[in-house]
């Protein structure tokens, strides 16, 4: 009986054993994304740790620190894992559609559950849509972003905070009211990429800010003249910036970049009216209404 005892503790232990050395974190997730677009681990075994930062039913995002090359998209049909989480797992690193991600998931852990998630980074609408590789899978943050288009199909939206439009997504999150043509917005949210373009991901309405965001970015008057006009409006500028102009019910009418300095912009193709224009900077945003004859 005792023999019996020892064998089966032995056996247990082995099986312990086994199971630990499995979970093993062998990379970090900045080595699996190895800062470059294509990982160099493609087509290798992993075992990474990190925080669920956000989930689906099928997938989720997994990051180990705040900043760049720290977070990665896990395809997993099997484990549900909650926003929070601390987990580890181990499966497989390719590359879907030019998305680094972890599938095949062999071993999978809860470590602890209700961490704090990684500190969103505020980024510039325009340089997640030229340059969001680094933040591939990590929490960003976009703020007094107005919305140039609300409806490019499939849930996107286009937004600019006077640096480019970038997309925001609804794979996690539908806003609720829809997104609204010409309103601000600061959106937080996972980033990802598909179809040649990123896009931030919000989980929740908490993500959603409407409005301009207080103490984030100066909002002022601009002084246009001459005003009214019929075929241009001057004002200066002191910073680089893209110009909104909007009619009196609040459709967008068209954008344009404008450089700091004296500028002149041509109004001759509108019909006559009332419009008001933006003029949005990374630090400021500058606003007039004019009159069109």
């Amino acid at each position: 009986m005792l023999n019996s005892v020892r064998f089966f503790f032995t056996i247990a232990c082995i099986f312990v054993a086994t199971l630990t050395s499995a979970q093993d974190v062998t990379h970090t997730i900045a080595q699996v994304q190895g800062e470059l677009f294509a990982s160099p681990l493609l087509e290798q075994v992993v075992t990474v740790q990190g925080v669920v930062t956000a989930a689906t039913d099928y997938s989720y995002f997994l990051q180990d620190g705040s900043g760049p090359w720290n977070g990665i998209y896990i395809y997993d049909n099997t484990n549900l894992p909650a926003v929070g989480d601390l987990v580890i797992l181990t499966g497989e690193v390719i590359e879907y559609y030019d998305l680094t991600e972890i599938t095949n998931v062999t071993a999978f852990t809860t470590v602890s559950s209700d961490n704090d998630l990684p500190a969103a980074i505020n980024l510039t609408t325009g340089f997640i849509a030229e340059s969001g590789e680094a933040y591939e899978g990590c929490r960003v943050k976009v703020t007094n972003a107005v919305c140039t288009n609300p409806d490019l199909g499939f849930g996107d939206g286009y937004f600019d905070d006077g640096t480019g439009d970038c997309m925001i997504d609804d794979m996690l999150y539908s806003p609720d009211p829809a997104w609204m043509l010409g309103e601000y917005y600061s959106v937080t949210g996972v980033l990802t990429y598909t179809y040649e373009q990123y896009k931030i991901e919000p989980s929740s309405a908490a993500d959603v800010s409407i409005g301009m965001a207080v103490g984030s970015i100066s909002a002022s008057a601009m002084n246009i003249y001459p005003n009214p006009t019929v075929d241009v409006i001057n004002f200066r500028l002191n910073s680089n910036a893209k110009a909104y102009v909007y009619d009196t019910n609040g459709r967008l009418v068209f954008t344009q970049d404008v450089v700091s300095g004296d500028v002149n912009l041509d109004v001759s193709g509108l019909r006559h009216g009332t419009y008001s224009v933006d003029c949005v900077s990374e630090t400021s945003i500058l606003s007039a209404s004019f009159v069109k004859q």
